[in-house]
């Protein structure tokens, strides 16, 4: 365990006594003594990071880099940062609950929401006899930039904070193993150009654990900080939106937005989205098994308030008309799409392409991919608006959705429409399609996703009937 309630005193790296602990009134990171050089670190255990000015994002020469990751120059005060990630244990002592879906009381809380993690902040400063930072009324968020109490990190101070004066892809260079950070291993940087015919000696695959691990597991960073890339990735307090390339100096994102940054990558994330640039997003009443966050405080306050507001929202009818779009290969999905609509009564189409992908679909999905091409399909809908809901199932493949289910979600205006993914695939879960949809269809409502490895097993079709109903999609009856 990494925080412990103790009263203000001197605080050494031993470990100690959580029936003690929970008695008193300040939470501390315990640090071993492993650092690449002493930090100043608060009365709680957090480590000073210096600030500075660095060049946020990523060189056109890096390799399956993003367009949002436009290289720019940013400045940000000192700041303190936690070491660790927030583990379940921690948060079960403030929030009452642990959500986490990969059980381990040192292990990152994960399965919170943006919201979640806001309103621990706010908890643990009151606790803390600290000032809390967020005033939260609805979905409209005020940072009170001044406040000493726990907070997140913006998308800046992370990646400033994570390269601890890197300037490459990640902190271990140019590669990143599965000795070094906790991914899917079976996926190192730059597999995909290599992945049928291997012959770069840097590209080496590892292992793949499934779960998150122990938030003090591998080296720090020169800060101090554990798990900068992979475990779980952070939540960071910003709306996502392209960057300002201009200097800037502690930036916190657009005022308006739908879809709250996250960063570094989890354990079930490719390398290539461990590397320093890579921007993940998520609607920030979302949860993933693969999302937590690590907090945060002042070193010296900003005398200003920073007020966010959500661009829109969406309510969903009582009764929604529903289209269930499907792309599928081997059938799984296919399977999963008519078990849906023989429950609900929607509509259904598959996504089909006018040239279909040969035996050889997976490498050829893969040239699609990375050309950011967009088959033609065959399939056309020629009444979308008459639809309030779209359940739009597919595979995995290569950690996010095939392009040809990007073509379809782009021939149409989905602007205030529902959609719920449902997500067939081999021990990835959901990749980043959801966050690559999110990011593509930035006026479109992503809601809860359903994912099922390989053909879901004999509760698919029970399990779907769950996910019907906490969606509300509850209008037809045969839920069996």
């Amino acid at each position: 365990m990494n925080l412990y309630v103790l009263h203000k005193k001197h605080i050494s790296n031993k470990h100690l006594c959580l029936g003690a602990a929970i008695l008193a009134a300040v939470f501390v990171f315990t640090m071993p003594d492993i650092h690449a050089k002493a930090a100043e670190r608060t009365e709680d255990g957090l480590v000073l990071v210096e600030g500075g000015t660095f060049t946020m994002g990523s060189p056109r020469t890096e390799r399956l880099r993003g367009k949002d990751e436009t290289s720019h120059e940013v400045t940000v005060n000192d700041f303190y940062a936690a070491p660790y990630e927030v583990t379940q244990k921690e948060y079960k002592a403030v929030m009452g609950k642990n959500p986490s879906r990969h059980k381990g009381s040192d292990k990152p809380v994960e399965n919170v929401t943006w919201y979640d993690a806001v309103n621990f902040c706010n908890k643990l400063s009151e606790k803390n006899h600290l000032k809390p930072v967020y005033k939260v009324k609805g979905r409209t968020v005020t940072w009170n930039r001044n406040a000493d109490g726990y907070r997140l990190l913006t998308e800046a101070e992370w990646e400033y904070a994570a390269r601890a004066g890197k300037k490459g892809i990640f902190y271990t260079g140019s590669q990143i193993s599965s000795d070094e950070a906790n991914y899917y291993g079976y996926y190192p940087y730059l597999i995909e150009e290599n992945y049928e015919n291997n012959t770069n000696p840097d590209v080496v695959e590892g292992d793949y654990r499934g779960t998150t691990v122990k938030v003090s597991s591998f080296a720090p960073n020169a800060y101090g900080l554990y798990n900068m890339h992979g475990n779980v990735s952070e939540w960071c307090f910003d709306y996502y939106s392209a960057y300002k390339v201009k200097q800037i100096k502690n930036p916190a994102g657009p005022k308006s937005g739908t879809l709250r940054v996250n960063r570094g990558g989890g354990y079930n994330d490719y390398a290539k989205h461990l590397r320093f640039a890579y921007r993940s997003v998520a609607d920030p009443e979302s949860a993933d098994q693969n999302l937590g966050f690590r907090i945060a405080r002042n070193k010296k306050g900003i005398r200003s308030e920073f007020t966010t507001k959500k661009s829109f929202t969406v309510k969903q009818k009582k009764n929604p008309k529903v289209l269930i779009a499907y792309f599928s290969d081997s059938g799984n999905t296919r399977h999963a799409a008519k078990l849906l609509q023989k429950k609900t009564g929607a509509d259904l189409v598959e996504i089909e392409m006018e040239n279909p992908y040969s035996n050889d679909l997976y490498h050829e999905a893969q040239v699609d991919l990375y050309a950011e091409k967009r088959p033609k399909l065959k399939t056309e809908v020629s009444n979308m608006d008459q639809y309030d809901v779209i359940l739009l199932g597919f595979p995995n493949w290569w950690a996010t959705a095939p392009m040809p289910v990007f073509s379809f979600v782009e021939s149409y205006n989905l602007n205030k429409k529902m959609i719920y993914p449902f997500v067939s695939h081999g021990s990835g879960i959901y990749g980043e399609s959801i966050s690559d949809l999110s990011k593509t269809l930035s006026g479109t409502y992503i809601g809860e996703g359903f994912e099922f490895e390989y053909g879901g097993g004999n509760r698919l079709s029970s399990n779907l009937s769950k996910w019907l109903k906490r969606n509300k999609i509850t209008k037809w009856k045969n839920y069996q």
